[in-house]
């Protein structure tokens, strides 16, 4: 587990006294690059975990490793180990539950994207005050 909230949101859920969908919600996604990991297996389909290393400017091994764990373990990913001739491949890929999670990722970057072009705006209509 990589956070503290995800941690308590788990523990009320083995007590049995879990009763808020939203932080549920919000556990699954905890941790900083879970949203950036979907949106490569989303835009370029199952990928090793090296790719995600290139992608992932500036993560761990670990980090990495540990977030993938955890969307595997949440049944969001799904990884597939095999061997090509001697080499050992490991690849990640979204489960059918991931899939549902498409149209809410990318409407959350196109969210993303228009926030920041009205942040843009008024950042420049002040700037020309």
């Amino acid at each position: 587990m990589s956070d503290h909230f995800r941690n308590a949101v788990i523990k009320k859920l083995n007590n049995g006294d879990f009763d808020c969908t939203k932080e549920f919600t919000v556990s699954m996604f905890s941790g900083k690059h879970k949203l950036l990991i979907l949106w490569i297996l989303i835009n370029d389909g199952p990928q090793g975990f090296s790719y995600f290393m290139k992608r992932l400017k500036g993560i761990s091994k670990k980090v990495l490793s540990n977030q993938l764990n955890e969307l595997i373990g949440d049944q969001i990913v799904s990884k597939r180990e095999y061997l090509s001739g001697k080499v050992h491949h490991t690849e990640y890929q979204l489960t059918d539950i991931g899939q549902t999670l498409i149209p809410i990722v990318i409407a959350l970057n196109d969210w993303g994207e228009n926030r920041l072009k009205q942040v843009s705006l008024v950042k420049k209509f002040n700037n020309d005050l």
